[in-house]
């Protein structure tokens, strides 16, 4: 039997694990090769599962892939396959901040703790499978029942919340919640944490106490009411320890991700208790302003449909309730709708988008461009057809079916009282900076950076270059945005060369995206493309073509790239601000550095840092590297244009080693 061949159990888990050190694969081919064998990339979330797995690979001298990978621009680490990231094993220096490290190895030599390293390394890996389906939850049938909660509570899936803004420490809100019969809130699926993030004022500055912690067993995070932890949304880069206090949970700004803080920190916090027994409602409780069976969201109300029906008549029993198939048009409303759909058993509900008019470009029932997309993977896709919105494991996530195809629907109207809003006033566009292109009408600037050889970047070197200067790799919206840089391009002459652009796939789950958050609404693929060919093209490209065709490449080839900045924005290039003692040595995290201009043998270059209580640098890690690196070509223009090498602390011996 295949399975007693080559899988390992765990006794007592019951857990299987496949060990495949002779494979070399990059991440996402890893991953494939896991998910056609009913499987998934390695998970850890126990401690137990960390040694088990430990054992296991101890003999091995190189590194494994496991599911572990921040490929999601927007959010933190996260388990492939969606187990939650709740215990951490890092290996000491990592994760490292660096252009494109965004998955993640067990390295044996270092006791079987994680790196993050490029995807495209080919190595070994380690799939993981349960002897039963990992399904989403439903909500069971008794919590569906409408209940009531006291005042300054709202009720969701049988529980209250509450979120109460008088900063208190941890404990303290703890005690807090405690006090009126209810816990920190915990958060255990996308619909939960969906309908949360829907509660939230939609401030950037928003910081809420959450329940989740590991002062118990660091490293390790547990909810304080004693749930079960199924499910984690980390913000970028987190969770993390600057300070190695960081040990409470709070959920941040508009998007609600989660960051881990220091518990004496003064906040608000959500809480969160279950309805006393007489709270049932016999009454369908109405939403103010919204017809019977309507949820009130903003300034709109919002009907779950009760029928499967086809897109145009779903639209036509939104119309005869003078409402309309929704539209989505920011992230705190998507998670409203997930909040109402996610948990249901119905696989789709049709929003009011669509392709119908021209295949690739998706417009509102109203006729309106979307402001916000958020796609399955492999989506748009070719077909044409209409937008449906997934459910369980797929919930929020926007799939392209035939309008023919039957499935719920949610209706949007205005609430009642609420005026429609003014058209925005028009602001008139300010100029693009000098050196800068874009149209007169519209409010972006582009700029082409054309580079020789290997001063050609990465897609993801390109895009931190494009951010330092206070932009974004180039977003294509409509024919007119792709017409307009194929002009600039021919232009300047270099409509041949190639360049990146801002869409990426590297969330095996979820479809293209723009870097900059732009809905994905306009597409101009090359024939036959996207192919994703050998699994390994992930990221896009403006093709060596007059036309400029757009085309899925390998994110580390090296190309030119184009940037986008909004009108107005000053872009300095080379905007770096680095801390400096009064004598001129350059600080950078822990330590001080002195760049010479100085043309000196080595051992007088030793002797002048020695004299100065230092020593030639010894660069032990890739992040030092790229300090290094950043900072003389930050300044080579100006003081460092003339020096094209310097001494560093490394000599080879007779024996042709290092030291």
């Amino acid at each position: 039997d295949d399975t007693e061949r080559f899988w390992i159990e765990d006794a007592s888990t019951g857990i299987h694990y496949q060990i495949n050190s002779e494979s070399s694969l990059t991440w996402h081919q890893a991953r494939k090769s896991c998910q056609q064998q009913n499987a998934e990339l390695l998970s850890i979330t126990e401690t137990h599962e960390q040694a088990y797995i430990g054992e296991l690979t101890k003999k091995f001298s190189f590194a494994f892939w496991i599911g572990l990978n921040t490929l999601n621009f927007n959010s933190g680490w996260q388990w492939a396959g969606g187990s939650p990231f709740r215990y951490l094993n890092w290996a000491p220096g990592n994760p490292f901040s660096a252009p494109g490290k965004i998955c993640g190895v067990m390295n044996p030599r270092q006791n079987a703790k994680w790196e993050n390293q490029a995807c495209n390394q080919r190595l070994g890996y380690i799939c993981k499978k349960r002897k039963f389906s990992s399904k989403p939850d439903s909500i069971p049938k008794e919590e569906l029942r409408p209940i009531k909660c006291t005042d300054g509570w709202w009720p969701y899936a049988g529980y209250c919340y509450s979120i109460q803004r008088e900063p208190k420490t941890w404990k303290d809100a703890l005690t807090s919640c405690k006090r009126q019969d209810g816990d920190l809130a915990s958060v255990h699926n996308i619909a939960e944490y969906s309908f949360l993030v829907s509660q939230l004022d939609n401030k950037p500055t928003e910081e809420l106490w959450l329940g989740l912690n590991d002062l118990k067993a660091h490293f390790y995070f547990e909810w304080s009411d004693g749930t079960r932890v199924t499910f984690t949304r980390w913000q970028h880069r987190h969770p993390t320890y600057m300070s190695g206090l960081e040990d409470c949970v709070v959920m941040k700004g508009q998007d609600g991700y989660w960051a881990t803080d220091v518990c004496d920190k003064q906040l608000g916090y959500i809480c969160k208790k279950k309805p006393s027994p007489q709270s049932l409602e016999k009454e369908m409780i109405i939403d103010p302003g919204c017809q019977k069976g309507w949820k009130r969201y903003g300034s709109h109300c919002y009907l779950v449909g009760s029928d499967l029906v086809t897109f145009s008549n779903a639209n036509k029993k939104c119309e005869q309730s003078k409402a309309y198939l929704a539209t989505v048009e920011t992230r705190n409303e998507q998670a409203f709708l997930i909040s109402l759909t996610g948990l249901r058993s119905e696989k789709y509900f049709w929003i009011g988008l669509s392709d119908t008019e021209e295949q690739g470009t998706f417009r509102w029932t109203s006729g309106e461009a979307p402001l916000f997309t958020h796609w399955n993977s492999a989506m748009p896709g070719k077909q044409q057809g209409c937008v449906a919105m997934g459910t369980g494991m797929n919930a929020g996530l926007w799939d392209v079916i035939s309008c023919q195809e039957t499935a719920n629907f949610l209706c949007k109207q205005w609430a009642a009282g609420i005026p429609p809003p003014a058209p925005p006033a028009q602001v008139p566009a300010a100029a693009c900076a000098e050196g800068w292109d874009g149209a007169s009408q519209g409010d972006s600037c582009y700029k082409f950076f054309v580079r020789e050889g290997n001063l050609k970047k990465s897609w993801f070197e390109a895009e931190e270059f494009c951010r330092e200067i206070g932009g974004n790799l180039v977003t294509i919206n409509s024919r007119e945005e792709q017409t307009l840089i194929r002009r600039l391009a021919l232009d300047k002459g270099v409509h041949v060369q190639g360049f990146w652009m801002g869409l990426f796939l590297l969330n095996p789950d979820e479809g293209f995206a723009w870097i900059d958050g732009s809905p994905v609404i306009y597409e101009n693929w090359d024939k036959d493309e996207p192919n994703n060919h050998e699994e390994i093209e992930h990221c896009a490209m403006f093709n060596r073509s007059p036309q400029m065709h757009w085309n899925d490449l390998y994110c580390e080839h090296l190309l030119n790239w184009i940037c986008e900045t909004r009108k107005g924005m000053i872009s300095s290039l080379f905007n770096w601000k680095y801390q400096a003692t009064d004598d001129g040595w350059i600080i950078h995290e822990d330590k001080q550095y002195y760049f010479s201009k100085e043309h000196v043998p080595m051992e007088q270059a030793r002797q002048i840092c020695q004299k100065n209580f230092a020593d030639l640098i010894v660069i032990e890690n890739e992040s030092k590297r790229q300090f290094i690196w950043k900072y003389i070509k930050t300044k080579e223009r100006g003081i460092f244009l003339a020096v094209e090498s310097f001494f560093i602390g490394l000599v080879v011996s007779f024996d042709h080693k290092f030291r």
